[in-house]
């Protein structure tokens, strides 16, 4: 009697960077978050963040796009290795027309299910998201523990891949990457957040010019 092959599942690939920025560098822009930290908001759903409310499925805060916090030596040096990352991705190279980031804060409970960074449904966008960078800021040692990103299989069911979020740590991943947030245990205030820039890099479509970088 024979036994069938087990099932592998197909994952995409990602990447982790530590120590991605200079330890200056970091230290300064978690300053800027919590010195920002009233002008956090509940975070929402889709939309550029101006979507809906949903504390079922997400819960955390986000930074309004008007707020001090300098997120241009992140961004610079993402754009300075985008094509050895879409090289280690597996993905083609391609011209970033939009930079789209969001600087958010997880406290004790906060979450984010299982989502992945296209959006489904929306076909006349000027631009698409190819590829999500998450980079984490928090204080040393950290003040919480859980947070994982998640990232799951494209196809099954089998465990995700769990990447810590350790400080000045970046991780990059296909934006059609099915992936989440796990809860956050923390018994700290606001400046032990678990903080991350979230950075989705656009390539254009047909349907003419995207907007170009935004906060």
């Amino acid at each position: 009697m024979s036994t069938a092959p087990a099932f592998e599942p197909r994952r995409a690939r990602h990447l982790v960077v530590d120590d991605f920025l200079s330890a200056e560098v970091a230290d300064a822009m978690l300053a800027q978050m919590i010195t920002a930290g009233p002008h956090f908001a509940p975070s929402r759903i889709g939309n550029d963040g101006t979507g809906r409310l949903d504390t079922d499925y997400r819960s955390s805060l986000r930074l309004p796009k008007s707020a001090g916090v300098d997120k241009s030596p992140l961004v610079d040096a993402i754009h300075a290795r985008i094509d050895a990352f879409c090289a280690d991705l597996g993905l083609s190279s391609f011209t970033i027309c939009r930079t789209e980031t969001s600087v958010v804060s997880h406290r004790d409970g906060d979450f984010y299910k299982r989502h992945v960074d296209t959006r489904i449904g929306v076909s006349d966008a000027p631009s698409v998201r190819v590829v999500s960078c998450v980079y984490y800021l928090h204080r040393v040692p950290a003040g919480f523990s859980g947070g994982e990103l998640a990232i799951h299989p494209l196809i099954g069911n089998a465990d995700p891949i769990l990447v810590a979020p350790l400080h000045n740590r970046l991780a990059v991943f296909p934006s059609f990457v099915p992936h989440e947030v796990l809860p956050i245990r923390a018994a700290g205030g606001f400046a032990e957040s678990r903080f991350s820039v979230n950075c989705w890099l656009h390539r254009a479509t047909d349907l003419g010019p995207a907007r170009g970088d935004s906060a």
